[in-house]
């Protein structure tokens, strides 16, 4: 059963109550370091797949935060959805840079998805702005890249929507069916 989207957000509401307190406590320093993307993305994407990648420094624990067409959202609190999105990588602090936090559908459903970015812990003092990079490759498109800023406690559920068409594998002059 689908649920509702009343319930989907009082489960993500409750998810990240509960994620908070353990955030704070696994909160670590580290020495800052440039981002450098060259090998930050080794693998191309999935063929009919939509990778979304969010690469980031070592002053912040950004988190990524992607809404699927099913409007189910894959994060470090919900990462496998049913409609095959999945958590590749959750990168906190203490790890080396460049971060690289990264959402996967492998066999991308046709629809809207919409990427969000947080800044809910600190690595290193008080930082209260942290950059960073998303990219979503998408079947048959270039690369999308778009950098911003992410404000430490503020939540930016909509900081990039992206549309993936029906495949091309509909027989020419057969019209694509709506969901």
């Amino acid at each position: 059963m689908r649920e509702r989207p009343l319930e989907t957000i009082a489960r993500d509401a409750i998810a990240r109550a509960l994620w908070l307190p353990l955030a704070a406590a696994l909160a670590c320093a580290g020495p800052e370091r440039e981002i450098d993307l060259s090998h930050a993305l080794a693998s191309p994407p999935p063929q009919h797949g939509v990778r979304v990648s969010l690469v980031f420094g070592t002053e912040a624990d950004l988190d990524l935060y992607v809404t699927g067409p099913a409007d189910e959202t894959v994060y470090f609190a919900n990462q496998i959805s049913r409609d095959g999105g999945l958590l590749i990588a959750d990168r906190r602090c203490g790890m080396r840079a460049p971060r690289v936090e990264t959402i996967q559908w492998t066999r991308a459903a046709a629809g809207r998805y919409r990427v969000g970015v947080d800044f809910m812990m600190r690595c290193r003092g008080s930082v209260d702005r942290a950059r960073y990079e998303l990219i979503a490759e998408l079947p048959g498109q270039p690369a999308i890249r778009q950098r911003g800023e992410a404000d430490f406690g503020a939540f930016a559920p909509r900081v990039l929507e992206f549309e993936v068409g029906e495949p091309a594998s509909n027989p020419i002059g057969e019209p694509n069916q709506p969901q």
